[in-house]
């Protein structure tokens, strides 16, 4: 401690006494007669002191100093060593870079205005027979025929304010020229700021090694000019971007002008669910002084740096710009243009239904969603209302809700009509209530269709589904959730709600508040859960467990335990298991977790029983603060026996991985409960985890009640009529369930018909799932652009046999899914265009089986498998020189196998489905 305190004087002595003494005896004279000056004439002294080379590091007016400058942008895969290598793909730029004062202020010799001006730019690009390890081989380019003027900067004292350029001049040679400028900004101090440059607005760090070199480090880079920007909201599927920007400057030891720069910086892209796919981009600048030569450099008069402007547009004979050292991006140039229409006819049997759930059909819904995004109104109208495009008109509604552009929705809203038929609007709706990014002008629309209302009670409810989803969405975004129309939604789902004089409204706005997910309806869904109506009560229950942990406060657990023990009045089995579920994961108390397993003596829930034994040791597996509690517990006598462990119904709890990878893991969570021996209610989540997020991928759900006709003896009659549905929700967002019977006589007419025994599609269609948009300026003046896109395609199917005859029922649920994730790295300049893409997509499937045998005695088998599959994997570079025949491109595919399986239920089942197989 001692030490650091006495650094700054020791480092005072060193250098600044000594520097005194180091003047020696020969320049006594010298100091004598200088501070008899400032004693005469104060002024006069203060410009002899000010102009001492030591405190100086102003460009000397009529002084050339010529520059070698080179950078260069190089793209590849993620590399853990950052050395020259032949995969790569990219480019360097050489030209010489002339700096000259043509203007200082009067009294303030920092202040320059300073005269930019290159000469014989070069390109050099990747070739196969380039010399190694580099690889780059000059060629000609449009670089050589631009017109180079020259570009002036303010300066002053190491801070460059605003810039000039001629009017017309190139835009990627003004960026070149700016990434140029911005290494003639920095500072001869240690010193914390922010500064704005070719990167855009940065934290900036200077460091001084010692009096002649300095580090900058840059962090934290933001773009200056307004640029599209966009990302998925949920961090599991979000690309992660990572940057670093350093600089080193060498200064001359008299005058402090800079004899060198240096910088290099990397910024990389990758996903969180695969970090192995991603893409890496370096670039690096070199400034080096050539040489400092006398010249007769034109200067222009004036007081202030507008008249000096002025001045040098009036001998110019050109109009100035007034600009900053931001970059604005290049225009893109297509690489293998092809219009909206001809993609459509390409893809036209790819996008077809039968093709959905198929990686082909993910493909090309990303294909054609980067030219939907880019097209206007009239080309995708034309599109839509092609008779041709009729059979694949949803999947062309998928696209244009995930393109979220204005032109996009306009389009479709054009050829949708929200009334009888509903099949296409209620595909639009699904679509957009599963956007990554819903702008503003999106929820209004929808709002203003809720207002008006429809005739169809199934195109109502997905509405006020839809307008809850997306709002949830929209919510995500910085302060979007204080904007008014988030209120009026909120304020809308819960007059609705109050109001509503049917079971079945209370269940459309029920659900609605799911898909909402706000913490402002917690104490209205608790509310419905305590009431005394069964299947409100029940949804409200499972809207509670798909909130966010945070959203549960101690007062909403309280009023849950209340329910699971039900301390007020009885409350079903499903509500009591939900209510559990939750207080389980928001880590109970010992009393609390003791309290609920002594429930378990209850011989006459045992269903119940079984499925909360079920989800305490599956909760244990994953929670520790659950794994420490039953640990403990289960010690005790009272619960170590086996009337608790013992429980023997057919119900269960369990969770399952789908895949496991360093990154990311997929899983999913079953709870299947039965009562009488027949299904009651089914549910399997699928999730995708990353280190510290979680995303619910697909929920599907099976309800079913009024069936005790096919229960045997043992059934039990719950007073329903005959009813069984399909609920899906889709990542994160429920839809309006899918009623397969309501009461006897539909059920039977079914059953004698054979509907369903054939394999019927139930859902279809393709979704955005990855949605990453940036422009990232770097350190040159160029610009990268990096693009993440991932989709879903799917096709949900199934079918169902009875036999009243054999008094046996077999049904099939087929899950079929392909997701295709594709990211792009992009330079883009009117001279030279580089990219790598990456690819990883994989096409899987799960099959759940049920057979049912109500012959002698009721007997369910269930199953799942997933058959085997392959993950594919790719990456396409490219490269080439606009106006010129020179392209250059490397590919390569690699393709991993993953073992089919299938997986274990729990011990009931499989002895179930043994006995079974026997018979």
């Amino acid at each position: 401690m001692m030490l650091s305190l006495l650094t700054p004087f020791i480092m005072l002595l060193r250098y600044g006494l000594t520097g005194v003494f180091a003047a020696g005896i020969g320049s006594l004279s010298w100091l004598v007669w200088g501070a008899l000056q400032c004693a005469l004439a104060p002024a006069h002294a203060f410009v002899l002191l000010s102009s001492y080379p030591a405190y100086s590091r102003q460009f000397e007016v009529g002084t050339l100093y010529i520059y070698d400058y080179e950078t260069s942008v190089l793209l590849n895969e993620p590399q853990s060593v950052h050395i020259p290598s032949t995969k790569n793909v990219g480019f360097k730029v050489e030209m010489k870079a002339e700096i000259t004062p043509v203007w200082q202020h009067p009294t303030n010799t920092q202040e320059q205005i300073l005269q930019l001006t290159v000469a014989t730019p070069k390109i050099s690009v990747k070739s196969r027979q380039g010399p190694t390890p580099e690889g780059l081989v000059q060629k000609k380019s449009k670089l050589d025929n631009y017109k180079l003027h020259p570009l002036y900067l303010h300066w002053n004292d190491g801070q460059i304010g605003k810039v000039y350029h001629v009017d017309g001049q190139a835009l990627s040679v003004l960026n070149v020229m700016k990434g140029i400028s911005s290494l003639f900004q920095h500072q001869v101090k240690n010193v914390k700021q922010v500064e704005v440059d070719a990167s855009g607005r940065c934290e900036v760090t200077y460091k001084m090694a010692d009096s002649t070199r300095i580090t900058k480090v840059k962090k934290g880079c933001k773009n200056v000019i307004p640029v599209e920007y966009f990302n998925q909201t949920n961090k599991v599927v979000d690309a992660n971007i990572e940057s670093q920007a350093t600089a080193t400057f060498y200064l001359h030891p008299d005058d402090k002008i800079m004899q060198k720069a240096t910088s290099m910086e990397t910024h990389s892209m990758r996903t969180e669910m695969r970090k192995k796919s991603g893409a890496e981009i370096i670039s690096k600048q070199v400034l080096n002084l050539k040489s400092r030569d006398k010249v007769n450099s034109p200067k222009y008069t004036g007081k202030t740096v507008a008249d000096v402007v002025k001045s040098i547009a009036s001998q110019l004979r050109k109009s100035l710009v007034t600009d900053q050292l931001a970059t604005n991006p290049d225009a893109k140039e297509c690489i293998s243009c092809k219009s909206l229409k001809d993609l459509v006819n390409n893809f036209r049997t790819t996008l077809a239904a039968k093709n959905l759930g198929t990686q082909s059909s993910a493909l090309a819904f990303l294909r054609l969603l980067k030219k939907m995004r880019e097209s206007d109104l009239d080309t995708i109208k034309a599109v839509l209302k092609e008779k041709k495009n009729a059979k694949i008109m949803p999947q062309l509604l998928d696209i244009a809700a995930a393109a979220q552009t204005i032109p996009a929705h306009k389009a479709a809203m054009s050829v949708l009509k929200f009334s009888h038929p509903i099949d296409l609007p209620e595909r639009y709706l699904w679509s957009i209530s599963v956007t990554t990014h819903p702008p503003e002008f999106l929820l209004q629309d929808v709002i203003s269709i809720v207002k008006k209302g429809t005739k169809n009670d199934k195109l109502t409810e997905t509405l006020a589904l839809t307008l809850a989803s997306i709002t949830r969405t929209f919510c995500k975004t910085s302060t979007n959730c204080k904007k008014p129309i988030v209120s009026e939604v909120i304020r809308l789902f819960m007059e609705e709600l109050n109001s509503c004089s049917t079971e079945q409204c209370q269940l459309m706005y029920i659900r609605a508040l799911k898909n909402l997910r706000l913490a402002k309806t917690v104490d209205e869904l608790i509310k419905f859960a305590e009431g005394a109506a069964r299947k409100p009560a029940i949804y409200a229950m499972r809207a509670l467990q798909t909130m966010p942990d945070q959203f549960i406060n101690k007062q909403a657990l309280k009023r849950l335990e209340r329910i699971f023990f039900e301390l007020v009045r009885t409350h079903d089995s499903s509500i009591r298991i939900m209510a559990a579920d939750i207080l389980l994961r928001h880590k109970p108390s010992e009393e609390l977790f003791v309290s609920m397993l002594r429930t378990l003596h209850t011989q006459s829930t045992r269903e119940l029983n079984t499925l909360l034994l079920g989800r305490m040791i599956d909760l244990a597996e994953s929670d520790t603060h659950v794994e420490k509690l039953l640990k403990k517990v289960i010690r005790m006598s009272e619960f170590n026996n086996y009337d608790v462990l013992a429980q023997g119904g057919l119900s269960t709890a369990f969770s399952r991985s789908l895949a496991e990878s360093p990154d990311s893991n997929s899983s999913f969570s079953n709870l299947l409960e039965i009562s009488g021996g027949l299904l009651k209610r089914s549910t399997v989540d699928v999730y995708l985890d990353s280190q510290d997020a979680r995303m619910r991928l697909l929920s599907f759900g099976i309800f079913a009640g009024g069936l005790s006709m096919f229960g045997g003896e043992d059934a039990v009659d719950d007073g329903e009529e005959a009813n069984a549905g399909l609920e899906i929700t889709l990542l994160d967002t429920q839809l309006r369930p899918f009623v397969f019977f309501d009461g006897q006589g539909e059920l039977m007419g079914h059953v004698w018909s054979g509907t369903a025994s054939e394999r019927t599609t139930a859902l279809q269609g393709t979704l955005l799932l990855q949605d990453h948009h940036q422009i990232l300026p770097l350190q040159n003046g160029l610009n990268i652009e990096l693009l993440l896109n991932g989709a879903i395609s799917y096709d949900f199917a199934g079918q169902i046999e009875i036999s009243l005859w054999n008094r046996n029922a077999h049904s099939l649920v087929d899950i079929g899914a392909a997701s295709v994730m594709q990211g792009v790295a992009r330079v883009d300049s009117s001279f030279v265009q580089a990219l790598i893409e990456f690819n990883v997509g994989g096409q899987a499937q799960l099959n759940f089986i049920s057979d049912l045998d109500f012959y002698d005695e009721v007997m369910m088998c269930s199953k799942m498998v997933q058959p085997n599959m392959d993950i594919v994997s790719s990456v396409r570079k490219f490269e080439r020189l606009p106006g010129t025949n020179y392209v250059l491109k490397k590919y390569k595919r690699k393709s991993s196998p993953v073992p089919g399986k299938t997986y274990v239920m729990n011990r009931k089942n499989t002895e179930l489905c043994n006995k079974m197989s026997k018979k």
